[in-house]
């Protein structure tokens, strides 16, 4: 995706001022800050964001001007599949999911980083998650873990025999 927006992105390109270039802001998160069971595919892949970020920072930094940034959610209120994690399922307290960030805060740091506030920000990865990967907590254990996983498997399962016409 980044390459097809290249033309448009850079110094000069494609419907842009000669003296402006363009911003990628890349949506990561920060599970991969530390480990989880079961989760290394999804590790891997938000890793490999980060990873993307500040290459693109650097090399599209360096040849055509090209801010490359990321934001790393943390747990963020009404996201699907956050009520899975109910407090007496996944250890967490209520104090905890009082924490978690909005949809807002996301948004808020998109518009910080576009804005002249965030020109000289550059290959970074911002984590908004009030703090919450730097207390680096338990993982979930395990069971639970297991638990979840088997229970929305079964779900995809049968909505997707519902949905079958073999």
């Amino acid at each position: 995706m980044c390459h097809a927006a290249l033309k448009y992105l850079k110094r000069g390109g494609i419907g842009r001022d000669p003296s402006e270039s363009g911003l990628i802001i890349n949506i990561t998160a920060t599970l991969h800050y530390t480990a989880q069971w079961y989760q290394i595919h999804v590790s891997a892949a938000k890793a490999a964001v980060d990873s993307l970020t500040r290459s693109l920072s650097l090399e599209w930094g360096t040849d055509y001007g090209i801010h490359v940034n990321g934001i790393a959610p943390g747990p963020i209120k009404d996201t699907p599949g956050m009520e899975k994690l109910a407090p007496e399922d996944a250890g967490m307290d209520q104090a905890k999911r009082e924490t978690w960030g909005e949809k807002w805060d996301i948004a808020l740091t998109a518009v910080f980083l576009a804005s002249d506030a965030g020109r000289h920000i550059n290959g970074t990865v911002l984590a908004v998650d009030n703090g919450a990967w730097l207390k680096k907590p338990a993982p979930v254990p395990r069971d639970v873990i297991r638990a979840v996983s088997r229970t929305v498997e079964m779900r995809s399962r049968n909505s997707a025999e519902a949905r079958s016409k073999l």
